[in-house]
């Protein structure tokens, strides 16, 4: 046990110093659940139970990373997937797959992934300013290139450091403040006013036809 905790607060501390490389990819659908994907490249071989371990500890204040909604594979030097099954078998480089239900999970799953206390309170979707479909997206530093995507528009000048791959997608490099605000798309305000235009533009149709009906 005294091995197992020492492993994860390596591993932890590797990830926090930036010893350990992660190369992300998070998709946010607008109910603020998604995906993530992610590379971890470790300074020193490691077993998938003490991986698993370090990234679903345990923390005083926030509960356990669900072990079901994370999946793990080991790539070994000639990049073919090992059996991390296997008892003994060790690897630097995992493919990490972990599904989260909100903003919660996520901001949860950003402090293991990213090697940050677990303890701390972390929020990564907040509302930004007046206006209710906006929000900020904030991550921390980035300890790998990132790449973020979201189901709205992201503000092309708060996105800092980062690089605007597509309306909704943008990429940072390691060492990056992943930070950014964006609009959220499906929203109750843009439902609405697709209505509107609906309504508009049948108005306007029906003027033109009944003024054409007329002479």
């Amino acid at each position: 046990m005294k091995r197992l905790v020492l492993l994860c607060l390596t591993l932890l501390a590797l990830l926090a110093a930036g010893c350990a490389q992660v190369t992300s990819e998070i998709k946010v659908d607008s109910d603020f659940s998604g995906e993530w994907e992610a590379t971890i490249q470790a300074p020193v071989p490691i077993s998938k139970g003490d991986l698993l371990s370090a990234v679903t500890q345990k923390s005083k204040n926030t509960p356990q990373i669900d072990i079901n909604k994370i999946k793990l594979e080991a790539i070994g030097p000639d990049g073919k997937e090992l059996d991390a099954d296997k008892p003994g078998v060790q690897a630097q480089t995992w493919k990490l797959e972990a599904k989260f239900a909100n903003k919660d999970e996520l901001a949860q799953m950003s402090a293991a992934v990213f090697g940050r206390d677990t303890d701390s309170k972390i929020n990564v979707i907040y509302p930004y300013g007046d206006d209710p479909d906006v929000y900020t997206f904030n991550l921390g530093t980035a300890s790998g290139a990132t790449t973020v995507e979201v189901d709205g528009k992201i503000i092309k000048e708060s996105v800092g450091k980062g690089l605007l791959k597509d309306d909704d997608t943008v990429i940072y490099a390691a060492g990056d403040s992943i930070k950014f605000q964006f609009k959220k798309e499906g929203s109750f305000g843009t439902i609405i006013g697709g209505i509107l235009l609906v309504v508009v533009l049948a108005g306007v149709g029906y003027v033109i036809y009944r003024r054409r009906q007329a002479a």
